[in-house]
């Protein structure tokens, strides 16, 4: 069995995405000047772009471990479409979010990302024999 060094990756990544969104869960009180305006109400502070790029890092990060663990995660077509649905989906809801109306949909797309997040560390961080 071999999965520590995907484990202890994988729990890095979960470790940036948590400091992420808590560096974008500061009021906005305490984000300071806004530096790029992106809409009315929302703008891109500095504490901004520093979760925002944790969340990236993390995000590409992940799908790092994913790619080279594919073959043996064991998931079939469907799965991963579910999984690559759903992140979509949370995606594109925080995004209609900064740009339209739909501002409290941001949070049902980032908890659509959540669960998708923690499924993925979840199946990487499962050991696996070297016969699969």
């Amino acid at each position: 069995m071999r999965s520590a060094p995907y484990r202890g990756q994988a729990l890095a990544c979960l470790a940036l995405s948590l400091l992420g969104v808590g560096l974008l869960a500061v009021p906005a009180g305490g984000e300071g000047a806004v530096l790029v305006p992106i809409s009315e109400g929302h703008g891109l502070s500095a504490v901004d772009a520093a979760g925002a790029g944790l969340l990236a890092l993390a995000g590409t990060w992940l799908e790092v471990l994913v790619v080279l663990r594919l073959p043996r995660l064991g998931l079939s077509p469907r799965v991963l479409f579910g999984l690559g649905l759903v992140a979509g989906l949370g995606v594109g809801l925080v995004v209609a979010s900064v740009f339209s109306g739909f501002f409290w949909w941001w949070a049902v797309g980032a908890g659509a990302l959540g669960v998708v997040l923690l499924v993925l560390v979840a199946l990487i961080t499962r050991p696996y024999s070297r016969r699969q």
